[in-house]
């Protein structure tokens, strides 16, 4: 059936043919000789057929394997033979493979016989018990034998077992080259710590040479490859470095052998914590240290095949231009960052004080993969076994300075076209509130106020009451009681597209008293809410004058000699005026918005709540250099003295 008959047995040693039978009186008949001769053909033909499934792996390799079977290719109704069933996945001397390496073993020696040739693959364990696999001698089949010096598919045929109208391996030449290869890549002095990948069931040349290297060396583990691994293309991405070898891309089927090692080492449980390095900022001093946030703790096991996920908020710091560092390590690093090797090393952009949610996949022992966001690509990352921490963390900046108080306050102008308007106003205001609530919910870092306005004539208003001009000012308060406060202000109908009452709102707010004692730092900014320009102090052109001839100019100029910064988020200007008289008034309106937005203009539907509150915000600062990490925690404002109390204006 194999067509390598070895005639003193009675049974044949390579595919268990029976070669002698018992002896009969007399010779064989014609029909004895057809029905052992058609016997023969069929056994020969099924053991191509069923190498020939093992090997193809795709049905042009199929057809081209047909064309070579004893017998022709299988007939419509022909049944393939099964493969044999597979055996247990682990066997030899009992050991898991998890007491190998908590054993501490120098070095653990991974030999497989694969379809594109044999491969010895060294693992060695870190002390934090980290498995680095590399590759220590692989050699193509080819190389081993030169009757294999043929295609892949045919290659791939003959190791199953097929031989079809070929030349047959000779087994014992087979057997020689194994064990010259074994001789020359593993010695057995010292004796190693041999680990044998068995090839699945079906591929017997692969299995003769397994059984090779279990009769000449002390095979402490034996492992199953399956066989959709041995044959598949390698699909693992990237290059596998060996430490060895200088650190340069294997062949392919070298990576696909350490692939298969590595479906094995993903098993093994986690030694130690693997931990993701961030930086802290003491709330009371701002003084920064490193911190350990642990991923996945010590003891996580992974079945074959499996992975699992976790996720983890992480927050910018002061400056969100630059990638930060997410050094996963195993352990946790002492003060002097010495003690916990990094394992993986990742980069992500985070923006200025901004919460990122990372998801972080451990697919086994030191191999955790960043996979959302996506990492930063730019620039080369250094390798985790020559990442200096010492080094990482001694250009931690030495203090995070909080930015003074924030007092916020509002104009909101509350005439509008229809009701929607100045509804988008509102709400926009209430948004900007809520961001900051976010920030300082309690308000000991942020206040927040508001003034709204109408037009100077507001007379038989369904919408608001007949005579108001100034809502009653919303004194500076924590930024989450602002969207209450604001729920009584109701709409009015715009009289006239040209000027608002803004000026006597700048007024109001200019005489507001100060929410804070002189010997605080206190960031004030103002923020025009509106449509139109306020009103001159007198008649300019079409452009009616204020009726109490409120200059807005004089109150701009007292709000920044207060230390106020004055924007303005005001709506896109209209189209082209028409005739000379509305081109004046489009002129003085946009010389006025220049002078009201000069630190600053916003345009709805351009500008977001997020953009203005970041214009806002004043920055946080750091001693030191910029910090690399990304923190642990939201950089929060701690300020031990409160704010002074003032009653509320009726």
């Amino acid at each position: 059936m194999c067509a390598t008959p070895e005639d003193w047995r009675d049974v044949c040693a390579v595919c268990g043919w029976r070669l002698h039978g018992d002896l009969v009186l007399g010779e064989l008949s014609a029909r004895d000789l057809t029905d052992a001769e058609a016997a023969l053909s069929a056994a020969g033909r099924a053991c191509d057929l069923r190498a020939a499934a093992l090997a193809a792996r795709n049905p042009d390799e199929r057809r081209s394997l047909d064309a070579i079977v004893r017998g022709g290719p299988p007939k419509q109704d022909e049944v393939v033979p099964d493969t044999p069933e597979t055996v247990s996945a682990t066997s030899g001397s009992g050991l898991a493979l998890d007491e190998l390496c908590q054993g501490r073993p120098e070095e653990l020696s991974f030999v497989e016989a694969a379809a594109d040739g044999l491969h010895l693959t060294r693992v060695g364990v870190t002390e934090a018990g980290i498995p680095v696999p590399y590759d220590a001698g692989s050699a193509t089949w080819r190389a081993v034998l030169p009757a294999f010096d043929t295609g892949e598919t045919l290659r791939r045929f003959r190791l199953a077992g097929g031989c079809g109208t070929l030349l047959p391996v000779d087994r014992r030449e087979f057997d020689a080259a194994v064990e010259g290869w074994l001789t020359a890549s593993l010695p057995a002095v010292p004796e190693p710590v041999v680990v044998l990948l068995r090839p699945p069931p079906g591929w017997e040349l692969l299995r003769r040479a397994a059984a090779v290297v279990a009769r000449s060396r002390d095979v402490r583990l034996e492992l199953a490859v399956h066989n959709e691994a041995l044959v598949e293309p390698f699909e693992e991405a990237g290059p596998t470095p060996s430490p060895r070898r200088g650190g340069t891309e294997a062949p392919k089927e070298r990576r696909a052998a350490l692939a298969r090692v590595r479906r094995h080492l993903r098993t093994l449980p986690l030694l130690a914590d693997h931990t993701l390095l961030l930086a802290r900022a003491d709330r009371d001093t701002g003084s920064v240290h490193p911190h350990s946030h642990v991923l996945f703790p010590a003891g996580s096991r992974l079945g074959p095949g499996e992975t699992v996920t976790t996720e983890v908020t992480v927050h910018g710091g002061a400056a969100g231009h630059a990638p930060l560092y997410l050094p996963v390590l195993a352990g946790a690093p002492a003060a002097d960052g010495s003690g916990a090797p990094a394992v993986t090393v990742h980069q992500v952009t985070v923006g200025a004080l901004e919460p990122t949610r990372l998801t972080f996949v451990l697919r086994g022992p030191g191999e955790v993969d960043l996979v959302a966001p996506a990492a930063h690509r730019g620039g080369r990352l250094p390798e985790p076994a020559v990442l200096d921490i010492p080094r990482l963390l001694s250009r931690l900046p030495h203090r995070m300075v909080p930015p003074p108080r924030l007092e916020l306050l509002f104009t909101v102008e509350l005439s509008g076209a229809d009701r929607a308007e100045t509804e988008e106003r509102l709400a926009f205001v209430r948004y900007v509130a809520t961001l900051l609530a976010h920030r300082d919910h309690d308000g000991t870092a942020v206040r927040v106020g508001a003034v709204g306005h109408y037009d100077h004539a507001d007379h038989e208003s369904t919408w608001a009451k007949e005579g108001t001009l100034l809502r009653a000012p919303i004194l500076a308060r924590p930024p989450a009681q602002l969207p209450g406060a604001l729920a009584g202000w109701a709409p009015a109908p715009r009289r006239q597209d040209t000027v608002s009452s803004l000026e006597d709102a700048l007024q109001q707010v200019a005489s507001l008293p100060a929410r804070h004692s002189g010997d605080t730092e206190v960031c004030r900014v103002l923020l025009i809410v509106g449509r139109r320009p306020p009103a001159p102090p007198r008649q300019h052109g079409v452009v009616p004058a204020c009726p109490r001839a409120t200059d807005w100019r004089t109150a701009l100029a007292r709000l920044r000699a207060d230390g106020f910064r004055v924007l303005a988020r005001v709506d896109a200007p209209a189209d082209p005026a028409p005739d000379a008289a509305s081109a004046r008034a489009e002129r003085y309106a946009a010389e006025a918005w220049r002078a009201l937005g000069a630190d600053g203009v916003f345009r709805p539907g351009t500008d977001s709540a997020q953009d203005v509150v970041r214009a806002i915000d004043p920055p946080w600062r750091h001693e030191g250099p910029e910090c690399p990490l990304a923190f642990a925690a939201p950089l929060v404002r701690h300020h031990p003295t409160s704010w002074p109390q003032y009653e509320e204006s009726p």
